[in-house]
């Protein structure tokens, strides 16, 4: 006579679908019939999945106000409620709802889509966009702006709200924290900077570059110019050291700014609604 435990081997061999979803039937049950044991289990995975025992969840749940770490709604302590993680290090990060939980995880947690998106939603997208690169002190920034808007063009000149002196008192704080350049550029303001002005240069249709501008401008520029876009250099001062380079451009205008608008007002005629 075969060992009972020989025999129950051999059974769950011939019959293992059927041992599995018997086992699946009977695991279900429990957790419907037994509420203690379901609560049990549920906080049993959480731990499992992100190290977080139930009065670390607590405490994060509290902490947040009971609300969404994305959109700030109210939260349930219920499976509605995502424990959101580090991809990289596996280290919970916070509660999101559902809705937020997958934005995330679509956008793979890519800052810088999520900028982009936003800006989108923000644009006129039934117009073309014209970004303006300049200096924060030159103060004909948003006159230009405007003159291109009156075209029925979206021009992008918001970055010179940020005030003449943005960069210095950077760079100021940046010294106070005592952050090397290479950490400043990781900061938080850094890099939201950043990513700000780079949403709405990938959304522009074209640049155009106001001169004096500013040292980042001529990286600006030739990021625009790399991605295919139309780049425009208006020179409306003094022209200082001549720079072989600006043969990039698609025009480089001297002094005439309606020379320019006019080459803008050609240059989109097919996308003018």
């Amino acid at each position: 006579m075969p060992s009972s435990n020989k025999y129950m081997r051999e059974y769950r061999k011939k019959h293992l679908e059927q041992v599995r979803k018997n086992a699946r039937r009977s695991f279900h049950n429990r957790k419907k019939n037994n509420p203690e044991f379901a609560e049990s289990l549920k906080w049993y995975q959480r731990r499992a999945r992100h190290g977080l025992t139930k009065s670390d969840f607590m405490a994060m749940f509290t902490r947040q106000h009971s609300r969404c770490a994305g959109c700030n709604r109210q939260l349930e302590i219920d499976k509605s409620t995502h424990i959101d993680h580090d991809h990289i290090t596996g280290n919970p990060r916070g509660l999101l709802c559902v809705r937020c939980n997958f934005a995330l995880g679509y956008v793979q947690d890519k800052r810088d889509v999520l900028y982009q998106l936003a800006a989108y939603l923000e644009l006129d997208r039934s117009k073309p966009v014209v970004y303006v690169i300049g200096s924060l002190r030159n103060p004909n920034i948003p006159q230009l702006g405007n003159d291109i808007r009156a075209l029925g063009i979206e021009a992008v000149d918001n970055w010179w709200a940020t005030g003449e002196i943005a960069d210095d008192t950077w760079n100021k704080y940046s010294d106070i924290r005592k952050r090397t350049y290479r950490e400043a550029l990781q900061s938080r303001e850094a890099v939201h900077t950043f990513n700000f002005d780079k949403a709405y240069l990938n959304l522009a249709d074209a640049v155009v570059m106001l001169f004096p501008v500013g040292k980042s401008a001529g990286l600006e520029f030739g990021y625009a110019i790399g991605q295919g876009k139309k780049g425009y250099i208006l020179i409306e001062g003094e022209v200082g050291r001549y720079e072989v380079m600006a043969q990039f451009a698609s025009a480089v205008v001297f002094r005439e700014r309606e020379n320019l608008l006019g080459q803008l007002k050609k240059d989109f005629s097919l996308c003018k609604t």
